[in-house]
């Protein structure tokens, strides 16, 4: 028996078992049943066996095929244009696979008036060429190998799940056929059959009726239910979610495993996506090329490395410290160091031990070499891990050896690679792997619309049959030349083609049960879907009307069973014994944006994850400027210093200064940070500059204070306010500047947003630390586009930007209306956001929306389960 899929070859092995113990056989023999291609290759294999070819010494694997095609596209002279050689590789293939089924002669390409045509005939002759200096055939031509060779099988062939038959296996099976070796299957009879149409409002809820509908067949008895998605690949995470939402809601929490369901869902994963896999691919890349500091956190982190569960605690801990280090570029013989200084000692002992591997041994060679340097790389970190391994897992180690083993075989279509190229290859195999552990025998299949294909159940659900989808749109393909498509009948390139080849997979879905569902989604996003015209001849009916179980996702169960729970708001945190807070200035702001965040940040200390970046972190670029502003102003001292500086000799200055915190704060290790560093030290210099040919347009001053730290007891509270510069003018008095880098900085967010709730207090609580002698407040705006000052004052003339309270200000009816009712009020209401900091007041209260799109404390205070209530108590009003 030969079959168009292996999933159909596994089905009709397993049916016959199934029916061998059901007549009361404890041994049977076990059916030969091969997908076609696994077959013809076989039959080649033994031929060559007995020398009937001696011209072809092997036959390529579909990896040595690939290597092939992205070697000689990428060398061609259409290569160098291609945006992406190895797409235009993969479409190469798939076209001389098509050349092959439908008998296009490679000649047929001459005559091309198009690009396309004409770089296919180009590959196609290449790959020819290619193939036979290596004395080789690849599978498609297996079957003109067949014809050719007058080949025919010594015993009797019959085949299942094709919906159509290309033209060159099509003329071998009416040869065989006139020779008697083909044996036709009859149909299977079946007295009456039922076919009903059902309309779902959207695809989730189509395919949450199929498992519910799925789990009412298992329950009435049926032994087998296929359930057909169409893009079940890209939906495979959600199928998943929806069949055990279904079979197994209790299961579905985070500290489950994943749970046993009699579903199995007929779409492998790339074999790269296992978790071991990756695991054993980033232990690659380490030895290789240096990663970046999440990469390390991953390893970290992997119970697939000697030591990983005995240690697990500890390596949480070390990769939470990676992140304060801020190194971006880690390599094995760096994690080495970490570990031993994180107490990681089995992680040390792997490290050593791949470090030792690794020297002299990364030069160029060919893959099998390769393979096996991979292979001791492995084995020194002690992959795959300490654990026992589950059954998955198992099956998956046995797959990854069996993958590295056929890139062993890459020798044959590839010179000498280097360290990069052979962990690119091997990566490239396991993305191109699929791979499905085997299971246990279950109930129900999810399986695509063209696996599905010859076989049977005792029901069947077909999902997504809009009109949109059934027919096919038409899909030629985008390198033949589309009259010899046409010319050859590819089914795919016309209009008839795909109609007819739709009418034949409905015609297999409608026989493949006794009783069959056809449904199709209402609405895919706002567009509004209609029913393919080909299932006007079955009756409609309301998915209400279907036998379909009684089940909810655990989420909607969980929400409808709740319990009443007596409610108590406390929002007061126990008060605040020891005045001293360590907030500083951010004390008051955070109590006034949030007052939960205020006393969740300073008093509990809940920070929020380190972040590594690639790029230069906002919080460094702040240091620096403020460090070169500092070093600058400490020599120059007054407006009248600023003056006295000639302008080259500043310019030097300030580039030098620039250079020099950048590198003390950046330590750039690597080449690009270090280029990295020098863009920051040019900017950040040209934007000193630029701030302090603003300076020079200002009156007379004299810089009082910089970056000096001073006490400061406001509302019972005690903190230390830094002042970035203090600057004493002329005509007297004192100017309060802040340094920001953002441009979203305005002195009205020294205004009340809320009645005694400013947005931004800082400035504000810097000038009542000097309120006898301030006359200004401003900010200093270092942003891209953007150095400037911005600031209000008493009516003192200070210099650009910096504007008399409350001059062009549109004030509020409650706002202060001139400048000392204005320090009054910032005096009452900045008290008092001290006093109720140091009363606990920690309510889950942000100042504005947006607050919560940039605090890390929502799994804390739990704000969006309030905002469901408070929904929730507005709906039922």
């Amino acid at each position: 028996m030969l079959t168009a899929s292996r999933r159909l070859a596994h089905a009709l092995r397993l049916g016959y078992a199934q029916h061998a113990q059901s007549q009361g056989q404890s041994v049977w023999r076990t059916p030969r049943v091969l997908p076609w291609s696994t077959w013809l290759a076989q039959q080649w294999l033994e031929s060559r066996a007995i020398g009937a070819h001696a011209h072809h010494a092997r036959l390529l694997t579909n990896a040595q095929a690939r290597i092939l095609w992205d070697s000689l596209v990428n060398d061609s002279e259409w290569g160098s244009g291609l945006l992406n050689p190895s797409n235009a590789a993969r479409l190469a293939a798939r076209s001389w696979r098509r050349m092959q089924e439908y008998l296009i002669p490679l000649a047929a390409l001459n005559d091309s008036d198009s690009s396309e045509g004409r770089a296919l005939h180009a590959w196609c002759t290449e790959f020819l060429r290619r193939c036979e200096k290596l004395q080789a055939i690849d599978e498609t031509r297996l079957a003109h190998w067949a014809h050719d060779a007058n080949f025919v099988p010594e015993e009797t062939l019959a085949l299942a799940g094709f919906d159509s038959i290309p033209p060159s296996v099509a003329r071998l099976i009416e040869r065989w056929r006139a020779r008697g070796k083909i044996a036709d299957i009859a149909a299977d009879e079946q007295t009456s059959r039922s076919v009903v149409v059902v309309t779902a409002r959207d695809a989730d809820d189509e395919l949450e009726l199929a498992a519910r509908w799925a789990r009412a067949q298992i329950a009435t008895g049926k032994s087998t239910v296929g359930v057909v998605v169409a893009d079940l690949q890209s939906r495979r995470a959600e199928v998943q979610r929806v069949f055990e939402d279904v079979f197994a809601p209790g299961q579905r929490n985070i500290q489950a495993e994943s749970a046993k369901i009699p579903v199995v869902i007929a779409a492998p994963a790339p074999l790269a996506s296992y978790p071991v896999v990756d695991a054993a691919l980033l232990v690659l890349q380490f030895a290789l090329h240096d990663r970046p500091a999440t990469h390390a956190g991953r390893l970290l982190r992997s119970p697939f490395i000697a030591g990983g569960e005995a240690e697990k605690d500890r390596r949480a801990m070390a990769d939470f410290r990676l992140r304060e280090d801020q190194r971006d570029r880690w390599d094995w013989f760096e994690l080495e160091r970490w570990a031993s200084a994180s107490g990681c000692d089995q992680l040390a002992v792997a490290a050593r031990s791949i470090g030792a591997e690794i020297r002299g041994k990364t030069s160029s060679t060919g893959a099998s070499a390769w393979a096996e340097r991979f292979h001791a790389w492995l084995r020194a970190v002690g992959w795959p891990g300490e654990r026992s391994l589950s059954s998955v897992e198992h099956q998956t180690v046995l797959k990854f050896h069996a993958a590295l083993a056929e890139f062993g075989t890459l020798d044959a279509v590839t010179a000498s690679l280097s360290a990069a190229a052979a962990l690119s290859r091997l990566q490239e195999l396991l993305r191109d792997t699929p791979f499905e552990p085997e299971t246990q025998a279950t109930s129900i299949t999810v399986i695509d619309p063209a696996t599905v294909a010859g076989m049977s159940f005792d029901a069947t659900w077909v999902t997504g049959l809009d009109a949109a989808r059934l027919p096919e749109p038409v899909n030629p393909d985008p390198l033949l030349p589309v009259p010899l498509q046409r010319a050859a009948k590819i089914p795919e390139a016309t209009a008839e083609g795909v109609m007819q080849l739709s009418k034949a997979r409905l015609a297999r879905w409608t026989s493949s049960a006794p009783q069959v569902v056809l449904s199709w989604p209402r609405q895919e996003g706002e567009a509004e879907l209609q029913p393919s015209p080909m299932l006007a001849s079955w009756p409609t009916v309301k998915g209400s009307d279907l036998a379909i179980a009684s089940v909810r996702p655990l989420r909607r169960t969980l929400f409808d069973q709740r319990p009443l729970l007596e409610q108590m708001r406390d929002e007061l945190a126990p008060r605040l014994t020891v005045r001293t807070a360590r907030g500083g200035a951010m004390t008051l702001e955070l109590q006034s944006r949030c007052p939960f965040r205020a006393q969740a940040q300073i008093r509990l200390g809940a920070e929020d994850m380190p972040t590594v970046s690639i790029g230069v972190e906002p919080i460094d670029r702040g240091i620096i400027l403020h460090r070169v502003l500092e070093e600058i102003w400490g020599s120059l001292r007054s407006h009248a210093g600023l003056l006295a500086v000639e302008e080259e000799t500043l310019a030097e200055r300030v580039r030098a200064s620039a250079e020099r915190h950048t590198m003390q704060a950046l330590q750039p290790t690597v080449r690009y940070r270090q280029r990295l560093a020098a863009l920051e030290a040019s900017n950040v210099a040209k934007q000193v500059l630029q701030l302090l040919a603003v300076e020079k347009e200002r009156p007379s001053f004299v810089l009082r204070l910089t970056e000096k730290s001073e006490p400061y007891a406001i509302g019972g509270l005690s903190i230390t306010l830094q002042p970035d510069r203090i600057d004493e003018l002329g005509n007297g008095g004192n100017l309060l500047i802040d340094y920001k880098l953002g441009d979203s900085h305005s002195p009205r967010q020294w205004l009340d947003t809320r009645p005694g709730r400013p947005l931004r207090p800082q400035l504000p609580l810097y000038g009542l630390a000097h309120g006898e002698s301030l006359r200004g407040l401003a900010y200093v705006v270092l942003a891209a586009g953007a150095v400037e000052y911005r600031g209000w004052s008493d009516g003192a003339f200070i210099g650009e930007g910096v504007a008399a309270y409350p001059g062009h200000v549109r004030l509020k009816p409650d706002h202060p209306p001139d400048w000392p009712s204005l320090v009054a009020h910032w005096r009452k209401s900045l008290t008092q956001l001290a006093e109720n900091f140091v009363e606990g007041q920690a309510a889950v209260d942000p100042l504005l929306a947006q607050e919560c799109a940039y605090c890390h404390l929502s799994a804390f205070c739990r704000i969006s389960e309030r905002a469901q209530e408070d929904e929730a108590e507005h709906h039922d009003e």
